[in-house]
């Protein structure tokens, strides 16, 4: 379930020659932008980005992301970082001094406070 009270973290799928050497890295910190906007089975997730997005190649013409929350997902421990949805990074706008990201979730997504 994804929580708008809680801080989140970005995670790209990362470079590697196979499935066994990729792994997921950290291209961004935020927090969720209101509430997510639900259309056509898609949810539509807003997130303002403390810094910068640090896209791995720009090159991709679909980037998956994963949101990532802390205490959340199917961790035992409330530090750990636990995934909450994954979905395809929709756009990128710099706002006021912001990072701005959407992200469309085409799974089955719960909010909460």
């Amino acid at each position: 379930m994804i929580k708008l009270s809680k801080p989140v973290q970005l995670l790209q799928w990362g470079e590697g020659t196979n499935t066994t050497n990729q792994r997921w890295i950290e291209v961004g910190k935020g927090r969720i932008a209101g509430k997510p906007r639900r259309e056509d089975g898609i949810t539509d997730v807003v997130i303002v980005l403390d810094g910068s997005l640090n896209k791995i190649d720009a090159k991709r013409e679909t980037d998956f992301v994963k949101i990532m929350q802390q205490g959340e997902g199917m961790t035992p421990r409330a530090d750990r970082w636990g995934e909450v949805a994954m979905g395809t990074l929709k756009s990128v706008s710099s706002s006021g001094g912001q990072t701005l990201v959407t992200i469309a979730v085409k799974a089955a997504t719960k909010v909460g406070p």
